[in-house]
């Protein structure tokens, strides 16, 4: 088994594009809090969990490269990936920020901030390629 980049399409390589960008965006700030004018920066917390969408698409973006066949639509590994990752990105976005509710009486706040950003970004890119992918391999 040679390696073969000509085996990867478009959509493997956008899945592959954003899950290094979401793998990326794992180690950059998601929160941003503010204590009576005194900023503070939060990582993922439980959005570390979207390393298995990295770690799936990793792996079906490797067998493609060695020609394995599967014996599933790599589309759906995918589509799966990329909405497990949004739908974790998008429960860290809105449960984190308010994991201070009625603190902001106290000069507090929490915002989501640019490394949730960039994983939702990630997140999407994975999904419409594993659309993209499942349709071309649909017909």
């Amino acid at each position: 088994m040679q390696p073969d980049i000509a085996n990867v399409e478009v959509p493997d390589w956008v899945a592959g594009g954003g899950a290094l960008l979401l793998f990326i965006a794992l180690f950059l700030p998601w929160v941003h809090i503010k204590i009576a004018g005194v900023s503070a920066n939060g990582g993922a917390g439980f959005g570390w969990i979207s390393i298995i969408s990295v770690l799936a698409v990793t792996t079906i973006l490797t067998l493609t490269i060695f020609d394995v066949e599967l014996p599933f639509p790599t589309g759906l590994v995918y589509l799966g990936a990329g909405g497990f990752s949004l739908l974790i990105t998008i429960l860290v976005m809105v449960a984190r920020p308010f994991g201070g509710l009625g603190l902001s009486g106290l000069g507090i706040s929490k915002i989501p901030w640019y490394g949730a950003f960039i994983g939702f970004i990630a997140g999407a890119a994975i999904l419409v390629a594993g659309y993209l992918k499942f349709q071309e391999q649909r017909y």
